[in-house]
């Protein structure tokens, strides 16, 4: 087990202290949301995880990075592609892209088509990246792809056709069974999915007390 630091719309000279800090203290990796949204008051709120995490790698030697998870479909696949793969290349390997479909409320908000079957749309999403992360584009390669999951199907489906998942809102016992469910059904497909399991500890002041 490894563990890692989540924190959201942050600023980015925080996101840079936040990455030392985690190398300096034996913590993996930092995972940074994308929280981009428009408010229901009409104004724009959400801090750019991928700026975020350029800045962290260039200041960084040893710690991994992750947008975690990205809203994919209120953008293209190859422009997702494109960024990870930038991202992976500048960190040389420290990159890992998670994606999601976000929720209709924040399409509607931003103005942005949302799909008519989310898994679906996540099937063909991890078979495109998936495939630029190992041979597509001609940089920034391997660049692991990750499902956020919520429900039993969309874990399922990430299990079988990503390098892992990314859990949130689970209790210990509900955590448990996803993982476990993960496990079987990477092991019947050939696989043995990464899993990223959110807990809410404390906020970004807590770690400088």
């Amino acid at each position: 087990m490894e563990l890692g630091i989540c924190m959201r719309d942050l600023p980015v000279a925080q996101v840079v202290q936040l990455g030392k800090f985690a190398e300096d203290h034996g913590y993996s990796s930092i995972y940074l949301p994308e929280t981009g949204n428009r408010t229901p008051q009409g104004g724009l709120a959400g801090r750019s995880p991928w700026i975020s995490l350029a800045a962290m790698f260039a200041e960084t030697e040893h710690v991994g990075g992750a947008v975690g998870v990205a809203a994919a479909p209120f953008r293209s696949l190859p422009h997702l592609a494109l960024s990870a793969a930038t991202l992976q290349e500048q960190s040389e390997g420290r990159f890992s892209l998670g994606i999601g479909v976000s929720h209709r409320e924040a399409a509607d908000r931003l103005g942005v088509p949302f799909p008519t079957s989310p898994l679906r749309w996540t099937e063909v999403a991890c078979d495109e990246l998936m495939g630029q992360a190992r041979f597509g584009v001609t940089f920034g390669q391997g660049f692991p792809v990750l499902v956020g999951a919520l429900g039993p199907k969309m874990v399922e489906l990430g299990a079988a056709r990503s390098d892992g998942l990314v859990l949130n809102w689970l209790t210990p016992q509900h955590a448990q069974e996803t993982v476990d469910l993960a496990k079987n059904v990477g092991q019947a497909n050939g696989r043995t999915p990464y899993t990223v399991l959110y807990v809410r500890l404390s906020p970004y002041e807590a770690l400088h007390t």
